[in-house]
């Protein structure tokens, strides 16, 4: 499937840029804890997209006060 915005990230990717898995990077949406900027196709839940950004500012939130993981210091892009 085509990427509906240039910044948006499958949970896939996500999982491999973060280093968890895509049970724990779904874990974060269903807990409200990451918001999915868009769901084209609706079809359970394939089709998850997250933009980078609210990623990292939910890291920087989410690891406050922890041990810092390297992609939070990684440049953008």
């Amino acid at each position: 499937m085509e990427r509906p915005e240039p910044d948006l990230l499958r949970v896939t990717e996500v999982a491999e840029r973060t280093g968890t898995t895509r049970s724990v990077v779904r874990n974060w949406i269903d807990r409200g804890l990451l918001p999915v900027a868009a769901r084209p196709g609706h079809v359970r839940r394939r089709r998850q997209w997250v933009r980078w950004a609210d990623v990292r500012a939910f890291g920087e939130l989410y690891y406050a006060g922890k041990p810092r993981p390297a992609w939070l210091d990684e440049p953008e892009g």
